[in-house]
Formats: structure tokens, C-alpha cells, sequence
């Protein structure tokens, strides 16, 4: 994949997709290409976090950074 963390946060919208086994997966779209990434809620950064069904890319940055290194920022569509 050859997007920049920057392309990716700014001016878009992080929308929760769903949540299994304390995962959240949220989606962003994308030059009209859907990517999900997954945020582990159980780490404990969350205990103070609120998950919201849309949220600004940016403000999730560093999962969406997290997951761009793991092989985790996929496309889905």
C-alpha cells in the first residue's frame, strides 16, 4: 500500500464497523477505496477512551500508525 499516514488522516472519517472479541475494526474511506484497521480495547490506554460509532481519522492516529506496521491497515473494497 502506498499511502501516507497523512492521506490517510486528514479530513477523513473513521467509522466503527463492528467489535468481536474486544476488537473494535473501524473503517475509513479512501480515494473511494475502504480500508479497516482493528484496535485491541483491551490495552490499557482504553480504560480512559471512548469508542464512538464515527470519529475524525486523526484523533485515532496512533492504532491507524500501529496498524500501518503491523500489516493491519487493509483494504477491504
Amino acid at each position: 500500500m502506498n499511502l501516507s499516514i497523512k492521506e490517510i488522516v486528514k479530513d477523513n472519517k473513521a467509522n466503527l464497523s463492528y467489535i468481536c472479541n474486544a476488537v473494535a475494526y473501524y473503517n475509513i474511506i479512501i480515494k473511494e477505496k475502504t480500508y479497516q484497521f482493528e484496535i485491541d480495547t483491551t490495552e490499557d490506554e482504553w480504560k480512559t477512551t471512548y469508542l464512538y460509532p464515527e470519529q475524525k481519522a486523526i484523533t485515532l492516529m496512533r492504532w491507524i500508525n500501529k496498524c500501518l506496521k503491523n500489516d493491519k491497515f487493509i483494504r477491504i473494497k
